[in-house]
């Protein structure tokens, strides 16, 4: 069978990593915006047809506790914002806009908003949720950003001897909706920020409300991701990211081949 890049790179160089608890105290709190833009070009009936979607999603935080073994965070969404472009028509929606409230088509999308979820990070990795409702958010999230909504990016809970130039790590999270493998690079340490490079190989099989019509997703590839981390605290900063994913998009029952490229960013404010 063949090899991805990526596992041949984890199997050669890198290790998993114990992290260790969060360096903030429980009560901790934080806003992140996170933006994400997608250019995909498909064929659909003997038609090239390229879609523009972007996204604008704010979020925020609260480190509820911190144990031995790791940590539950807490967030909710409190707005979605965005555009979509495709041959030639353009629909834009803002949660804030109260005539888009009203309106049925995005009654689906919606519907994460203001719903608060806990959910328990164990060696960077999401481990558990609440409640169902938690994990859909969790599952619109993913669908929102092409399997980069990382949710345990938010603090960097390495050993202080590791956190050195060219340490690196791997996470592997294997979900029905979103496998992805991750290799994590300690690029550059400063007196203020730690820069991490992440490389990450993704699978998603992820359902998207947009307007009212349903978009279905099978889709593969890499992201390529660079982070910035508060030297003291741990906190993340910011993240930016590339990619590109191919696979198969189903519209209205119909399938079609899509090369989708692909952009993040991410900052984040105390409270």
């Amino acid at each position: 069978m063949k090899k991805t890049i990526l596992f041949a790179a984890l199997f050669v160089a890198a290790f998993t990593t114990n992290a260790q608890a969060p360096k903030l105290p429980a009560g901790t709190k934080f806003k992140v915006v996170t933006e994400s833009n997608n250019i995909t070009s498909m064929s659909m009936m003997g038609q090239d047809i390229e879609l523009s979607n972007g996204s604008k999603v704010y979020q925020n935080f609260e480190l509820k506790s911190v144990t031995g073994a790791g940590y539950q965070l807490a967030t909710s969404i409190t707005r979605i914002a965005g555009s979509i472009s495709a041959m030639g028509n353009e629909q834009s929606y803002d949660s804030e806009d109260a005539s888009l409230k009203s309106n049925r088509m995005a009654a689906e999308q919606l519907k994460v908003l203001n719903k608060q979820i806990d959910y328990t990070i164990e060696n960077n990795k999401v481990v558990s949720t609440v409640s169902e409702t938690g994990s859909e958010v969790l599952k619109a999230l993913i669908a929102q950003s092409n399997g980069t909504a990382d949710q345990a990016k938010y603090f960097l809970t390495l050993p202080a001897a590791s956190i050195k130039p060219a340490y690196q790590w791997s996470v592997v999270d294997n979900k029905p909706d979103a496998a992805s493998e991750s290799l994590f690079v300690i690029a550059e340490v400063t007196a203020t920020d730690i820069s991490v490079n992440v490389l990450t190989n993704v699978k998603l099989a992820t359902t998207l409300n947009q307007n009212g019509m349903e978009i279905k997703q099978n889709t593969q590839g890499t992201i390529k991701l660079k982070r910035i981390y508060d030297a003291k605290t741990g906190l993340l900063k910011s993240e930016t990211g590339t990619g590109g994913l191919k696979g198969t998009m189903n519209v209205m029952g119909q399938d079609a081949p899509i090369d989708a490229k692909v952009t993040t960013k991410s900052s984040v404010v105390p409270m």
